[in-house]
């Protein structure tokens, strides 16, 4: 039924952003964990203002998942996380490029891909459970943390007035496809 296509927004802020699973023959769920297996998109049902309107507010962001990637050659970057439309336009993108964690996030001194980015050292992804932790302040301050270590620092200029209120949020997958990513959150 439905039940399997839905992954519910549990953070309890109106107004909530459920999320729908394209194809389910393509994940698993296990008690807590949701396993993409094969090419999916799971995105937010609606376009995701309350972030938009967040980070626009705010000019921060904190981005987190607790993630198993399936392989450490995955790349495109694949999509663990990402608030954007597709293959070259994003608001953010967390993702895999092999054995990196890569993170894209736009600014007015970034391209519509988010680029320059940010990335993890060489090596640091594992097929294992690990904490993803990436942060932003407003004036440019991008960190990623993995298991609570921080791993990378670069400032990554600009505002986020040129952030697009119209994006959807995706897990697995670019909003149009394309750049799957395979694992466990």
């Amino acid at each position: 039924g439905d039940q399997g296509r839905s992954v519910k927004d549990r953070s309890g802020v109106e107004p909530l952003m459920n999320l729908r699973i394209k194809d389910t023959k393509s994940t698993r769920r296990v008690k807590g964990s949701l396993d993409v297996i094969g090419e999916t998109g799971i995105q937010s049902e609606q376009t995701a203002g309350k972030l938009h309107n967040a980070v626009q507010k705010t000019g921060a962001i904190t981005i987190e998942a607790w993630v198993k990637p399936a392989n450490t050659i995955q790349d495109g970057p694949a999509r663990m996380v990402t608030l954007s439309r597709n293959a070259s336009l994003r608001n953010f993108t967390m993702g895999q490029e092999k054995n990196q964690f890569v993170v894209r996030f736009r600014t007015t001194k970034t391209s519509e891909n988010g680029i320059p980015a940010i990335s993890t050292p060489a090596g640091s992804v594992k097929a294992a459970i690990t904490h993803v932790l990436y942060t932003r302040t407003r004036g440019g301050r991008a960190q990623i943390y993995l298991n609570g270590k921080q791993v990378v620092e670069k400032t990554i200029a600009g505002s986020v007035s040129n952030w697009v209120s119209n994006y959807r949020l995706g897990l697995g997958n670019e909003l149009d496809g394309n750049r799957k990513w395979e694992g466990t959150y």
